[in-house]
């Protein structure tokens, strides 16, 4: 009897061991199995310039400085070097909002996959995922990064190929020249015109130097300075791309980079 107790029971932990192998395989098949069948079409990736917006298979997208209005001006022989992403109704990492995608026609047909205002590129220089070597290509290329709070945009602005600050949708970015180094003289009423911008510790470009921003004032009143001087926005710019506050009065400016 103590012979066939040990057999039964040999038999009945076999069969637990057996069993749970099998279920431990079944969970590793399907984690594996999912990570193919559930690619996100636009994911988030950790690379040596922080993190920056991919494809499923983790190549990095880029932003171009001159699509200043939100419109491509990557035409012809530039899409050679830099592709279009396009991708109908995109599946999006976690933390994504799909309110921040868009999707523009180009001027020679089909769309692309826009991202707060950005349309999205390739690089052809880049052969793997995780690779930027894109990035201030021309100083006009950027890689593509979620949660930018100072960008660069270029167009010609009063007969002249202007580069200058615009906020992480593209929206201009303006100096007062009667503000003295770090202290805004733009109070009451001005400000209605002309709205502080305030972003602490901004997320920049590699091509800009953190140490060159700061901030003055707290709370709802901080606003960020670029060497020193304060940054606005213009009430009259309506949509990405305007530039309408440029040389008002002879005293607001864009916040021009050379």
């Amino acid at each position: 009897m103590k012979t066939h107790r040990n057999v039964l029971t040999g038999k009945l932990w076999a069969f637990v061991a057996a069993f749970f192998t099998v279920l431990l395989v079944s969970c590793d098949d399907d984690d594996y199995n999912n990570s193919p069948t559930q690619e996100l079409d636009v994911q988030v990736r950790s690379t040596s310039l922080g993190d920056v917006l991919t494809d499923a298979n983790g190549r990095t997208l880029y932003f171009f400085t001159r699509d200043a209005d939100g419109n491509s001006a990557c035409t012809g022989g530039c899409l050679d070097s830099w592709p279009v992403f396009t991708v109908d109704n995109p599946s999006l990492a976690n933390g994504l909002d799909a309110g921040n995608f868009g999707t523009i026609t180009r001027n020679e047909g089909g769309t692309q996959l826009t991202y707060k205002g950005w349309p999205l590129y390739y690089f052809s220089g880049d052969s793997e995922a995780g690779q930027v070597n894109g990035e201030n290509v021309g100083g006009r290329w950027f890689v593509a990064k979620p949660d930018y709070d100072v960008m660069l945009a270029e167009q010609i602005v009063a007969g002249q190929e202007t580069r200058y600050l615009v906020d992480g949708a593209g929206n201009s970015l303006y100096r007062f020249a009667n503000d003295t180094d770090n202290q805004s003289n733009c109070t009451g009423g001005c400000l209605d015109n002309w709205p502080i911008f305030g972003a602490s510790n901004p997320v920049l470009p590699s091509v800009l130097n953190l140490t060159d921003f700061g901030t003055i004032g707290s709370g709802a009143a901080l606003q960020s300075t670029f060497e020193s001087r304060p940054l606005y926005y213009f009430a009259n710019d309506n949509d990405r791309g305007d530039v309408n506050g440029h040389e008002v009065g002879s005293v607001w400016f864009l916040e021009d980079i050379q």
